[in-house]
């Protein structure tokens, strides 16, 4: 995890803080790369059902696109494999950076639905990892240098020596799906971005669940009001 559509690493933890808050518990992590099936083979490879979501700060520096992006993109909804296009729940904001003059060529992004019942900035067992122990579940291969985020075994290292040691800032367990593709990107521009960075500053859970409700509700109306002109222009 890192800097990510234009805001510091401190400031995403800040706002998904008030997310987990505001879904007693439940949260989601906006991620770049498609798992694939890789989470549902998990599932049926753990005895207990319970996937583990590890979250360790990346040791590169930000790329320039994600510390000033361009575009800003919010999504409202994510691909159910029960219920097709399903909204996200009220609480949950996930956004990222557009791509292309419009913004809305970036079609494809995704997220981890998380649960942890303790603050995320503070963990009674934080841990140091080895990625060297980890393997690709289903390939088993070693973790590719660019690997952002990866579903993987980790068998633990009878060595002192950690080769490849990455420290864990959190970690919560999958929820629900686990898994998603988000769906209904929304470009933020205008009124909808100032009201996006409005509600970045809110001060307490209640107060960003108002701002997230209110910011979709008008998302949302701009996305239909978008979707209508095109129809429009589509029939002319």
């Amino acid at each position: 995890m890192g800097t990510e559509a234009g805001q510091p690493l401190e400031t995403i933890l800040r706002r998904k803080e008030f997310e987990r808050k505001a879904g007693n518990g439940i949260f989601a992590w906006g991620i770049g790369n498609s798992l694939g099936s890789s989470p549902e083979f998990a599932k049926q490879a753990a005895p207990s059902g319970n996937i583990d979501v590890l979250f360790s700060p990346m040791k590169s520096p930000p790329k320039a696109i994600d510390v000033t992006p361009t575009q800003l993109v919010l999504w409202l909804a994510y691909h159910s494999r029960e219920r097709g296009l399903t909204d996200l729940p009220i609480h949950m904001l996930i956004t990222s950076r557009g791509s292309g003059a419009s913004g809305l060529s970036k079609r494809s992004h995704y997220a981890l639905l998380c649960e942890r019942h303790e603050e995320i900035n503070h963990d009674c067992d934080p841990c140091v990892i080895d990625a060297t122990c980890a393997r690709n579940l289903v390939s088993q291969n070693p973790l590719g240098a660019s690997q952002v985020t990866a579903m993987v075994k980790y068998n633990i290292s009878s060595s002192d020596i950690q080769e490849k040691p990455y420290p864990v800032a959190f970690r919560a367990r999958m929820h629900s799906e686990g898994f998603v593709r988000l769906g209904t990107p929304v470009l933020l521009n205008g009124s909808l971005l100032s009201a996006y960075k409005e509600l970045c500053q809110a001060s307490c859970a209640d107060a960003w669940l108002d701002g997230v409700i209110d910011l979709k509700r008008r998302a949302k109306s701009a996305a239909s009001e978008q979707s209508l002109q095109q129809s429009l222009f589509s029939s002319i």
